[in-house]
Protein backbone atom coordinates (compact mmCIF):
# COMPACT_ATOMS: atom_id res chain seq x y z
CA UNK A 1 0.00 0.00 0.00
CA UNK A 2 2.89 2.39 0.81
CA UNK A 3 4.50 2.10 -2.66
CA UNK A 4 1.17 3.09 -4.18
CA UNK A 5 0.89 6.15 -1.94
CA UNK A 6 4.50 7.15 -2.57
CA UNK A 7 3.91 6.88 -6.31
CA UNK A 8 0.76 8.93 -5.94
CA UNK A 9 2.61 11.58 -3.93
CA UNK A 10 5.40 11.75 -6.53
CA UNK A 11 2.86 12.10 -9.34
CA UNK A 12 0.98 14.81 -7.47
CA UNK A 13 4.23 16.58 -6.66
CA UNK A 14 5.27 16.66 -10.30
CA UNK A 15 1.78 17.62 -11.39
CA UNK A 16 1.48 20.16 -8.59
CA UNK A 17 4.80 21.79 -9.41
CA UNK A 18 3.62 22.42 -12.92
CA UNK A 19 0.17 23.72 -12.00
CA UNK A 20 0.24 25.38 -8.62
CA UNK A 21 2.09 27.05 -5.82
CA UNK A 22 3.98 25.51 -2.91
CA UNK A 23 0.99 26.18 -0.65
CA UNK A 24 -1.32 24.14 -2.89
CA UNK A 25 1.20 21.35 -3.01
CA UNK A 26 1.59 21.29 0.76
CA UNK A 27 -2.19 21.19 1.16
CA UNK A 28 -2.44 18.22 -1.18
CA UNK A 29 0.35 16.36 0.62
CA UNK A 30 -1.35 16.97 3.99
CA UNK A 31 -4.63 15.76 2.57
CA UNK A 32 -3.02 12.59 1.21
CA UNK A 33 -1.27 11.93 4.51
CA UNK A 34 -4.61 12.19 6.30
CA UNK A 35 -6.17 9.76 3.83
CA UNK A 36 -3.21 7.43 4.32
CA UNK A 37 -3.61 7.49 8.12
CA UNK A 38 -7.34 6.79 7.79
CA UNK A 39 -6.71 3.87 5.44
CA UNK A 40 -4.05 2.47 7.77
CA UNK A 41 -6.47 2.69 10.71
CA UNK A 42 -9.18 0.94 8.70
CA UNK A 43 -6.74 -1.78 7.67
CA UNK A 44 -5.67 -2.36 11.27
CA UNK A 45 -9.30 -2.47 12.36
CA UNK A 46 -10.01 -5.14 9.74
CA UNK A 47 -6.98 -7.14 10.88
CA UNK A 48 -8.18 -6.92 14.49
CA UNK A 49 -11.65 -8.13 13.55
CA UNK A 50 -10.13 -11.09 11.71
CA UNK A 51 -7.98 -11.94 14.73
CA UNK A 52 -11.04 -11.70 16.97
CA UNK A 53 -12.97 -14.00 14.65
CA UNK A 54 -10.14 -16.52 14.81
CA UNK A 55 -9.97 -16.38 18.58
CA UNK A 56 -13.49 -17.81 18.80
CA UNK A 57 -12.01 -21.16 17.96
CA UNK A 58 -13.57 -24.53 17.64
CA UNK A 59 -11.78 -27.18 19.62
CA UNK A 60 -11.44 -30.23 17.42
CA UNK A 61 -10.43 -33.67 18.54
CA UNK A 62 -9.83 -36.52 16.13
CA UNK A 63 -10.57 -39.80 17.86
CA UNK A 64 -7.79 -42.35 17.65
CA UNK A 65 -7.33 -44.83 16.15
CA UNK A 66 -9.13 -44.30 12.84
CA UNK A 67 -11.45 -47.00 11.58
CA UNK A 68 -9.63 -49.00 8.89
CA UNK A 69 -11.15 -50.77 5.88
CA UNK A 70 -9.96 -53.47 3.51
CA UNK A 71 -9.22 -52.47 -0.07
CA UNK A 72 -12.32 -51.78 -2.15
CA UNK A 73 -14.74 -52.18 0.76
CA UNK A 74 -17.04 -50.07 2.90
CA UNK A 75 -18.14 -53.00 5.08
CA UNK A 76 -17.51 -52.79 8.81
CA UNK A 77 -15.70 -55.92 9.95
CA UNK A 78 -15.35 -56.98 13.61
CA UNK A 79 -12.14 -55.01 14.23
CA UNK A 80 -13.77 -51.82 12.88
CA UNK A 81 -16.87 -52.39 15.02
CA UNK A 82 -14.69 -52.86 18.12
CA UNK A 83 -12.97 -49.54 17.43
CA UNK A 84 -16.35 -47.87 16.90
CA UNK A 85 -17.72 -49.38 20.13
CA UNK A 86 -14.88 -47.66 22.01
CA UNK A 87 -15.37 -44.40 20.11
CA UNK A 88 -19.10 -44.46 20.84
CA UNK A 89 -18.40 -44.54 24.58
CA UNK A 90 -15.91 -41.70 24.23
CA UNK A 91 -18.37 -39.63 22.22
CA UNK A 92 -21.11 -40.13 24.79
CA UNK A 93 -18.94 -39.53 27.86
CA UNK A 94 -16.63 -36.76 26.71
CA UNK A 95 -18.39 -35.16 23.76
CA UNK A 96 -22.07 -35.50 24.55
CA UNK A 97 -22.88 -31.93 23.50
CA UNK A 98 -20.32 -31.66 20.72
CA UNK A 99 -20.95 -31.74 17.03
CA UNK A 100 -18.94 -34.19 15.01
CA UNK A 101 -17.82 -34.98 11.51
CA UNK A 102 -17.09 -38.36 10.00
CA UNK A 103 -14.39 -38.16 7.34
CA UNK A 104 -13.92 -40.98 4.82
CA UNK A 105 -10.72 -41.66 2.86
CA UNK A 106 -9.32 -44.18 0.41
CA UNK A 107 -5.90 -45.10 -0.90
CA UNK A 108 -4.92 -43.97 -4.39
CA UNK A 109 -5.55 -47.29 -6.13
CA UNK A 110 -8.30 -46.82 -8.74
CA UNK A 111 -11.51 -48.80 -8.33
CA UNK A 112 -11.21 -52.05 -10.27
CA UNK A 113 -13.67 -53.15 -12.95
CA UNK A 114 -15.29 -55.73 -10.64
CA UNK A 115 -16.30 -53.01 -8.15
CA UNK A 116 -17.19 -50.17 -10.56
CA UNK A 117 -20.92 -50.93 -10.27
CA UNK A 118 -20.78 -50.78 -6.47
CA UNK A 119 -18.25 -47.95 -6.05
CA UNK A 120 -17.90 -45.85 -9.22
CA UNK A 121 -14.93 -43.94 -7.78
CA UNK A 122 -12.66 -43.62 -4.75
CA UNK A 123 -14.60 -40.52 -3.80
CA UNK A 124 -17.82 -42.55 -3.74
CA UNK A 125 -16.14 -45.35 -1.76
CA UNK A 126 -14.89 -42.87 0.85
CA UNK A 127 -18.45 -41.48 1.22
CA UNK A 128 -19.80 -45.01 1.67
CA UNK A 129 -17.21 -45.69 4.37
CA UNK A 130 -18.17 -42.53 6.26
CA UNK A 131 -21.87 -43.37 5.90
CA UNK A 132 -21.27 -46.91 7.20
CA UNK A 133 -19.58 -45.51 10.32
CA UNK A 134 -22.37 -42.97 10.92
CA UNK A 135 -25.01 -45.65 10.47
CA UNK A 136 -23.28 -48.01 12.88
CA UNK A 137 -22.87 -45.32 15.56
CA UNK A 138 -26.54 -44.43 15.20
CA UNK A 139 -28.04 -47.93 15.13
CA UNK A 140 -25.71 -49.77 17.50
CA UNK A 141 -25.05 -46.96 20.01
CA UNK A 142 -27.70 -44.28 19.47
CA UNK A 143 -24.93 -41.73 18.91
CA UNK A 144 -26.56 -38.84 17.11
CA UNK A 145 -26.11 -35.13 16.75
CA UNK A 146 -28.15 -32.41 15.11
CA UNK A 147 -25.23 -31.42 12.94
CA UNK A 148 -23.53 -34.66 11.99
CA UNK A 149 -21.54 -34.18 8.82
CA UNK A 150 -20.18 -36.88 6.58
CA UNK A 151 -17.25 -35.87 4.42
CA UNK A 152 -15.69 -37.80 1.55
CA UNK A 153 -12.08 -37.14 0.59
CA UNK A 154 -11.26 -40.15 -1.59
CA UNK A 155 -7.47 -40.38 -1.94
CA UNK A 156 -6.94 -36.71 -0.94
CA UNK A 157 -5.04 -36.03 2.29
CA UNK A 158 -3.31 -39.40 2.68
CA UNK A 159 -2.10 -40.35 6.14
CA UNK A 160 0.85 -42.25 4.65
CA UNK A 161 2.54 -42.67 1.26
CA UNK A 162 0.55 -44.84 -1.14
CA UNK A 163 3.67 -46.55 -2.51
CA UNK A 164 3.63 -49.37 0.05
CA UNK A 165 0.90 -51.82 1.11
CA UNK A 166 1.19 -50.56 4.72
CA UNK A 167 0.81 -46.94 3.59
CA UNK A 168 -2.25 -47.78 1.50
CA UNK A 169 -3.74 -49.65 4.48
CA UNK A 170 -3.36 -46.54 6.66
CA UNK A 171 -5.08 -44.43 4.00
CA UNK A 172 -8.20 -46.63 3.82
CA UNK A 173 -9.70 -45.06 6.90
CA UNK A 174 -12.50 -43.09 8.48
CA UNK A 175 -11.78 -40.44 11.09
CA UNK A 176 -14.25 -39.11 13.63
CA UNK A 177 -13.70 -35.48 14.56
CA UNK A 178 -15.53 -34.06 17.58
CA UNK A 179 -16.05 -30.28 17.49
CA UNK A 180 -16.66 -28.35 20.68
CA UNK A 181 -17.27 -24.68 19.83
CA UNK A 182 -16.09 -22.22 22.45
Amino acid sequence: MRPLLVSLLVALTVFGCERGSQGDLRSRVDSLQTVNRNLAAQLESMRDSLRTGQSRSINETTLSPPVYFPSGSAWLFDSAKETLDEHAQTLKQQYGDAEFRIKGYTDSVPIGPDLKDTYPSNWYLSAQRAAAVAHYLDTAHDVQTNSLEIEAFGPMSPAAPNETPEGRRKNRRVEIVAQDGS
